[in-house]
């Protein structure tokens, strides 16, 4: 018969997980793993409960051929409790991702327990039920939908114009409704003609002309946009008037696939990694000639040719930062945040000369851009370590769910902080400072407020960011634990601010 632990007897509850397994630990089974074995298949019995004594265990369930990790769990936690207790055969796999050590417990295990030391089974069911209770509280938290991830970041996805309000009487005599009267329709006969001129070719026949003529129609019409944004300062005429011009136009812009996709917002947020991807490829879509015309002129808008230098200039960011690691023999172990779909991450893996030393962990709340990343962008030979993970970034960041990530070399983020607002980005930061390795790099990126034509970004397409420049970045990384030492540069259109930030020790 076992001992009975000197800690018998203490009040349910009022015992930590270490106490606990210290006194159930006689009655478990230990088993030794390596890197990579599976511990529970997907449709496995649900006969034991496990807990990480030493090492890591990732969780993952695989849709459409890609695995997709939810979890990972490190010491000192429990997994497979639900299961155990409910009998329903597992529904996600477990294996270890290093080294690991982990207590099992069986079904005949517990019931010896439960024969020998009644008190400390009974201490053992209320943990548990602890335990349980908590991982279901965060599976609550955390069923929601890409959609709901964009609510969490920005009141940015709100459109302003579902419901055009009437322009008042008063406003038909004032100068300002006179000139943005004129202008519209101007735009709108201008483009009348565009469309008539075009309306009859093939595809093939649009000539440079047609795209220029197109160009120079948006961009007149954009730099009187810009100045009225700036020149109103009375927030009810504002609407009016934007709103006003909002309708005019509204039937020639969504005929970009662009504009469209950018307004409509399907996940719920303008820069979904499918918007990504259409400004990566620049490929101009559209309905009709037309909206083969006006879809170019977006895609070689400054933003979006800000968007294909971000992902040049970081993939050279990871080249510069993980070369002296490779040199050395080290593994370079790399974070995506908010990853879309990674296409700069495999850019850098292209061009790495031993990507058998490349580890990373590519972060997104949206199963789909994980997905697509798998079926599209991680397409050619490599030797890289590539853990695609579904999770809510911000929630991470604020500790609302934790996971093992381990030490990381490089951890970096495209888009997301332009969503943030302060107290968000620097919480990240801190976050970020928290899971680097000594000297470990920090790259953010946010898009500054100084390209043209951005109120047709912000008030039309209500693509809506929160700019910050180069002094907003210093002062939001001196207020982080990274203090200081960074360093800022911009991709060649000037509008991507780059701070680099290096943790010390």
């Amino acid at each position: 018969m076992f001992n009975q632990p000197a800690t018998a007897g203490v009040k349910p509850g009022a015992m930590n997980t270490n106490t606990m397994i210290e006194r159930i630990r006689p009655y478990a089974t230990i088993m030794e793993y390596g890197t990579g074995d599976k511990i529970v298949v997907h449709g496995q019995d649900a006969s034991a409960l496990y807990y990480v004594d030493m090492g890591v265990v990732e969780v993952s369930y695989s849709t459409n051929g890609t695995k997709v990790i939810v979890a990972l769990i490190g010491a000192g936690e429990f997994f497979g409790e639900i299961g155990f207790f409910d009998g329903i055969s597992r529904v996600r796999d477990i294996a270890t991702t290093e080294k690991t050590r982990i207590c099992i417990w069986t079904k005949e295990n517990i019931a010896t327990m439960r024969e020998k030391d009644p008190g400390l089974y009974a201490d053992f069911l209320f943990h548990t039920a602890q335990s349980i209770c908590r991982k279901f509280r965060r599976l609550l938290e955390e069923r929601e939908t890409p959609k709901t991830y964009a609510a969490s970041l920005t009141e940015g996805r709100r459109q302003l114009f579902n419901i055009v309000s009437p322009i008042p009487d008063s406003l038909y005599d004032m100068e300002v409704w006179k000139e943005v009267h004129s202008q519209v329709e101007g735009f709108k006969a201008a483009m009348y003609d565009l469309a008539n001129s075009v309306q009859m070719l093939s595809r093939d026949d649009l000539l440079p002309e047609h795209y220029s003529k197109c160009g120079a129609i948006i961009s007149s019409f954009n730099n009187a946009l810009d100045q009225l944004d700036k020149s109103l300062e009375d927030g009810k005429l504002k609407n009016y008037l934007m709103g006003y011009i909002f309708k005019e136009i509204f039937p020639y812009f969504m005929r970009s696939r662009f504009a469209q996709r950018t307004y409509f917002k399907p996940k719920g947020y303008a820069g979904d990694f499918l918007m990504m991807e259409l400004i990566y490829q620049n490929s101009p879509e559209g309905d009709g000639n037309l909206g083969v015309l006006i879809d170019a002129y977006c895609l070689d808008a400054p933003a979006s040719r800000a968007v294909r230098g971000r992902r040049r200039a970081l993939s050279s960011l990871l080249k510069e930062y993980s070369a002296p690691l490779i040199e050395q023999g080290s593994k370079v172990h790399i974070m995506n945040l908010a990853c879309g779909s990674n296409r700069e991450l495999f850019d850098f893996i292209k061009e790495c000369p031993d990507t058998s030393k490349i580890s990373a962990i590519c972060v997104d709340a949206d199963q789909d851009a994980l997905e697509y990343t798998d079926k599209n962008v991680n397409t050619f030979a490599h030797n890289a370590t590539i853990h695609l993970m579904k999770d809510n970034v911000v929630k991470w960041a604020i500790g609302r769910v934790r996971h093992e990530f381990g030490k990381q070399d490089i951890i970096y983020s495209a888009g997301l902080t332009d969503y943030l607002d302060e107290r968000l980005f620097i919480i990240l930061l801190n976050r970020i400072y928290e899971f680097l390795n000594p000297g470990g790099i920090a790259i953010i990126c946010n898009f500054a407020d100084r390209f043209p034509h951005k109120s047709w970004m912000d008030q039309l397409l209500q693509w809506k960011l929160i700019y910050r420049d180069e002094p907003e970045m210093e002062r939001l990384f001196e207020k982080s634990r990274f203090g200081k030492t960074m360093k800022l540069f911009t991709e060649e259109e000037g509008i991507t601010i780059f701070a680099i930030a290096r943790k010390e020790g």
